[in-house]
């Protein structure tokens, strides 16, 4: 097994370092990155914040991904932030379950949202005690929402601020990610089809206005290369688990929702994209309407913006919202 630190390197100004962290769950580990200014005050949960990552690509090349020469986990780094980062199992760094090393039909959907929910709250606990704080803040993503959302419902007192960029999947809405009932335990996903989904729903002058083509090719060979076997196939392809879309099929769609905003009691945040076909401005806004006992609430929109804004022209517009709602006094 791989030890809990095992990576600490000085890039710019900022310090990164890496760590393995076991679960106890079959001998798997989870994979967490830092980073923080060399000279960042540590131990405040104001200033601690841990991303959480959607049901496709990790968190290591998504908040990570350095675009026109910086990510948006450097960007809060830069900004005074003590950024943490995690990869849920199956997924970038993190060890794989046992039935990813097998065919594809040879199990049932694996990494359920209640499982990565389990594996945010081992790593929150991780992450306060290295640093002898009682709280942080949670900055989900797409289905990281849900698991974000989620855990501070259960579990307030270990959550400063909530951040909800492209909250999702508390309506019944067709998903990208599939609508029938998944029946293996992962998915095969290319770099064109995740291109594809990216700009669906859009005309060719706004593809030119709101994707930089060279960013966005030089993330789909990150993100499909995130999985270690990628290049096993021809076009190469990562593995997804299924779980969420197992959830979302046979829970979300049919009413039964992941948790309920009504029992989060921490300043919460809503933001999304104008142009997001998958978390629409509309669900956001229907979310930020049942956080009735948050005690400050936010709903933003990002103009000309899809549900990877983190990726795009105008990320930095997404960038500067969230980091305000964090810093803010209320």
């Amino acid at each position: 097994m791989v030890g809990p630190e095992n990576q600490r390197i000085v890039m710019k100004d900022l310090i990164v370092e890496e760590f393995m962290v076991p679960i106890g769950d079959h001998e798997l580990s989870i994979f967490l990155r830092n980073k923080r200014r060399t000279d960042a005050v540590l131990g405040r949960p104001d200033r601690t914040l841990l991303f959480v990552h959607g049901a496709t690509y990790p968190s290591s090349v998504t908040f990570d991904f350095a675009a026109g020469g910086y990510s948006w986990m450097d960007t809060l780094a830069e900004a005074g932030f003590d950024c943490w980062l995690m990869d849920i199992r199956g997924y970038g760094r993190s060890d794989r379950p046992a039935e990813m090393e097998q065919a594809a039909d040879a199990n049932g959907p694996i990494v359920h949202t209640d499982v990565a929910i389990s594996d945010l709250g081992m790593m929150v606990d991780y992450i306060l005690a290295k640093r002898s704080i009682e709280k942080l803040q949670l900055l989900g993503y797409s289905w990281g929402t849900l698991i974000a959302g989620a855990y501070t419902a259960k579990n307030n007192a270990k959550v400063e601020r909530l951040a909800l960029y492209g909250t999702s999947m508390l309506n019944s809405g067709a998903s990208l990610i599939g609508n029938d009932r998944p029946t293996t335990a992962y998915r095969y996903v290319d770099a064109q089809s995740i291109k594809a989904r990216w700009e669906h729903g859009l005309k060719p002058a706004e593809i030119a206005d709101i994707i930089e083509p060279d960013w966005q090719q030089q993330w789909l060979d990150e993100a499909v290369a995130s999985d270690p076997k990628s290049g096993e196939h021809d076009p190469p392809m990562l593995r997804a688990p299924t779980g969420v879309v197992d959830d979302k099929v046979c829970r979300w769609s049919q009413g039964v929702f992941q948790y309920d905003p009504a029992e989060v009691r921490v300043p919460t945040l809503a933001i999304v994209g104008e142009k997001d076909i998958e978390t629409t401005a509309e669900g956001a806004l229907a979310l930020y309407h049942k956080l009735i006992n948050a005690p400050h609430r936010r709903y933003t929109i990002v103009g000309k913006a899809t549900h990877s804004a983190l990726l795009e022209r105008r990320r930095d517009q997404l960038f500067r919202a969230i980091q305000s709602f964090l810093e803010e006094e209320f």
